[in-house]
């Protein structure tokens, strides 16, 4: 078997105008090009940070809501929260704050 008649389909295909085009158009775009590769993924990863801040927030905003709801009807819910998160007190009494080290 002769060596130039086994390089001959290959070399036919690597200097053929298409092939060469084709790759060149390729690498371009991927490495190249304003909307490059590293680009995309970049965005694709801020996309996913959204998609799960989207979810808290609707989680955040569905909690607020019960929130509302009960601090208008109960009024042991209002003191409970105003103790606990604003540290507020009644007349004549002492609060501590115990911060963990």
């Amino acid at each position: 078997m002769n060596y130039q008649n086994t390089m001959r389909p290959t070399k036919k295909v690597w200097l053929n105008f298409y092939f060469i085009s084709i790759l060149f158009f390729t690498v371009w775009m991927f490495f190249f090009d304003y909307q490059n590769i590293f680009v995309q993924y970049s965005l694709y990863k801020r996309w996913n940070k959204l998609q799960t801040d989207a979810i808290d927030y609707t989680f955040q905003i569905q909690k607020i809501k019960k929130d509302k709801k009960e601090l208008a009807s109960n009024p042991d819910f209002l003191e409970q929260l105003a103790r606990e998160k604003y540290y507020m007190k009644r007349e004549k009494e002492d609060l501590y704050v115990i911060i963990p080290a």
